[in-house]
């Protein structure tokens, strides 16, 4: 995958289920909004779901399930997908569990986004999602059933570590493009001083020591601070912030949360992973785009 701010190829997991229809329109809104060159759709069904194993007829119920995934994508997006885009659908039938199967496609092929449907009240899918988030090293979106198709306020969360960069540069990209409003909320780690702070120290004095941080993150980027909107907060690393992160962007009308995962996901050592981490396990209104970072070598200089 592409350690950059754009996002060209588009990786959709569909499941055949009520909410599918919501996330053809969710990547056709992502692929009209960021220009991107190809979506692909892919349905895994287990071979264990269906009536006849023998075999014989698993030709034909794949030629059939890929007509009616197409028929589908066809009825729900055909006037909203831009003519450039290019779609492809892949369903396949296998006794391997589904999410591994993705694991494995979405590692021999280079995209730069997976979207993930997200139901509520349901555990399954929630594994399904966490695994595949977990186990890859490319950019992934949970998309709830009712998600806006809206870009209307960014909202990203970042500590200004290495590993939020990422995320902030995209968070950037998508406020440039669509000319919406880009929120920063900065998470202080109070357990790891990336600025000097007494704990006598009273919680304007630390907020101030945080936006002349954030102001310098800035300034090195060329960016004005009347460009971006500045929340702050302080948190020690044992309480569970993707909740207080998630009820901020709510109160600000986010339509999409952005923020960067600190290492493998599947081993969290930082506040910032804590958080990336939580949020995959809590239920949402909103979308949460998870920006890996599996190799700090590979992150691009901003």
């Amino acid at each position: 995958m592409k350690k950059n701010s754009e996002i060209n190829k588009v990786l959709v997991c569909l499941d055949l289920t009520e909410i599918d229809e919501h996330l053809i329109q969710y990547a056709s809104f992502i692929s009209q909004t960021l220009n991107v060159d190809k979506v692909t759709f892919i349905h895994i069904i287990q071979a264990y779901d269906l009536p006849d194993r023998s075999g014989k007829e698993l030709p034909q119920i794949e030629t059939s399930l890929n007509k009616n995934i197409k028929d589908e994508i066809a009825e729900v997006s055909n006037k909203t997908f831009q003519k450039e885009t290019k779609i492809d659908v892949i369903t396949k039938i296998e006794d391997e569990d589904a999410a591994n199967i993705i694991i494995d496609f979405v590692h021999k092929e280079e995209f730069d986004l997976v979207l993930i449907g997200q139901k509520f009240g349901q555990d399954r899918e929630g594994r399904y999602g966490q695994k595949i988030a977990a186990s890859i090293d490319t950019d992934i979106m949970f998309v709830p059933q009712d998600a806006p198709l809206s870009f209307e306020n960014i909202f990203c969360a970042l500590d200004l570590s290495k590993d939020s960069e990422r995320a902030f540069k995209l968070a950037r990209n998508f406020a440039l493009k669509t000319g919406k409003k880009l929120s920063c909320y900065y998470i202080f780690d109070t357990s790891k001083s990336y600025f000097p702070a007494s704990t006598l120290e009273s919680y304007s004095a630390l907020e101030n020591k945080a936006q002349k941080k954030f102001t310098k993150f800035l300034k090195k980027r060329d960016i004005s601070e009347n460009k971006v909107d500045f929340y702050f907060t302080v948190e020690a690393e044992a309480e569970n912030q993707a909740k207080k992160v998630y009820e901020k962007a709510k109160t600000l009308n986010a339509s999409v949360i952005i923020i960067g995962a600190k290492g493998n996901t599947n081993t969290v050592t930082s506040l910032l992973g804590n958080v990336t981490e939580n949020f995959r396990q809590i239920e949402k209104e909103i979308p949460v785009l998870i920006i890996q970072n599996p190799d700090k070598k590979g992150l691009i200089s901003l």
